[in-house]
């Protein structure tokens, strides 16, 4: 029987030359590989500056630290992603502020976003997630509106696009992680894009003890060591010239499933509006009624030969880490954070409780796609 991993890193002989020259040069920390991902990234996205970072949670707390955003500040972002979303904001002194997500797209709802905004509030942090764009337009129109600074978390969204402008570029800053899993990979590793230059410059700092653009050892700010490596660099680099044909590959995986059961009333796609380019990291479709049980298709699947998974079956505000947040977060001592297990975000608890992770990689061949595609449909059929 076929074996499908859920994910499957493709490492070829240019990432192995890529690596290999590096070795050899013997400057294996930051520098010209660095340098040239981050020329090309900007290329890539269409944004005017991109900086390295050691890794995508690095990238949004980077993101943030610059802003300069006040300790005791709201952040509004969504529950439905993984928590380093949320995460990087506490780790300013922030407060995570969830609104609920819509249930066609999975992306934070504007007009919930605007119920949220209190006096406090300073800024979005939206996230793209599974690789779908949120709705930039409504969003940007609230930033604008409120006075609020606007943060991209595209981590899952390598290549997506409204009207053929990356994600990234809408908003004050942006960053993609670069982790093993994600359409483009370096092991570990992320970068920040922005058309700021005092935000570029602050964030270059930042990561690098709070040095001038001078380097040596002079220090102006108060900084982290939050650096990429070239070797980190290389692999990205041979990953990005070749993304385009993976994300290729991807988007006929993903459209394979959505066509092979797009008559299947059980379940739904996520809905992707007219103008916009999902990056197809993730197909993750979820059942429509309460009460059916992702897990039963996982398994059916899994016996078949497939991997499968539901990925944020835990809104952020479930998880342990906030549900005692005022008993174990060092910045609980000096700001007010909510109780969290008050929080009920109804969209976001349905598409946690039904949603489950079907293979659309860049290692499945259009065979192995069309096998998923129709596995699944058999599966849905014999338990629905």
């Amino acid at each position: 029987m076929r074996q499908i991993p859920i994910v499957k890193p493709i490492i070829t002989e240019k990432e192995k030359e890529y690596v290999l020259k590096v070795l050899e040069s013997g400057w294996l920390v930051e520098g010209k590989v660095s340098k040239t991902l981050e020329e090309r990234f900007s290329d890539f996205v269409g944004a005017k500056y991109s900086i390295t970072a050691a890794n995508g949670t690095a990238a949004l707390h980077l993101a943030l630290e610059a802003l300069g955003i006040p300790p005791g500040s709201e952040v509004i972002t969504t529950a439905f992603t993984f928590i380093a979303s949320s995460n990087s904001i506490l780790f300013i002194g922030g407060i995570p502020i969830f609104a609920d997500i819509s249930s066609k797209t999975y992306n934070i709802d504007p007009d919930d976003v605007r119920k949220r905004i209190t006096p406090k509030t300073k800024a979005i942090l939206v996230v793209h997630i599974f690789g779908l764009p949120a709705d930039m337009k409504e969003l940007k129109e609230i930033a604008e509106e409120h006075n609020l600074f606007l943060i991209e978390d595209c981590a899952q969204a390598h290549g997506a696009r409204i009207n053929g402008q990356h994600v990234g570029t809408f908003g004050d800053i942006g960053i993609f992680s670069f982790y093993a899993t994600k359409s483009m990979i370096a092991g570990e590793g992320g970068i920040i894009v922005t058309n700021n230059e005092e935000l570029a410059e602050k964030v270059t700092s930042l990561k690098n003890h709070g040095r001038g653009k001078e380097g040596g050892y002079y220090h102006y700010r108060v900084g982290y060591n939050l650096r990429m490596t070239d070797l980190q660099a290389a692999l990205a680099l041979a990953q990005l010239e070749r993304l385009p044909e993976m994300l290729n590959i991807r988007a006929r995986n993903h459209k394979i499933v959505r066509e092979e059961l797009e008559n299947i009333n059980v379940i739904e796609f996520q809905y992707v509006p007219p103008g916009y380019t999902h990056s197809n990291y993730i197909c993750a479709p979820h059942l429509t009624k309460k009460g059916l049980n992702p897990q039963r298709i996982i398994d059916e699947l899994k016996k078949r030969g497939i991997s499968a998974r539901t990925i944020y079956s835990i809104p952020t505000y479930k998880q342990p880490a906030y549900l005692n947040i005022k008993q174990t977060w060092r910045w609980a001592k000096f700001v007010d954070y909510p109780d969290y297990s008050k929080i009920s975000l109804p969209n976001t608890e349905f598409i946690a409780s039904t949603h489950f992770e079907v293979p659309i990689h860049a290692g499945l061949s259009e065979e192995d796609a069309k096998y998923v595609a129709s596995s699944l449909k058999q599966i849905l059929k014999e338990l629905y």
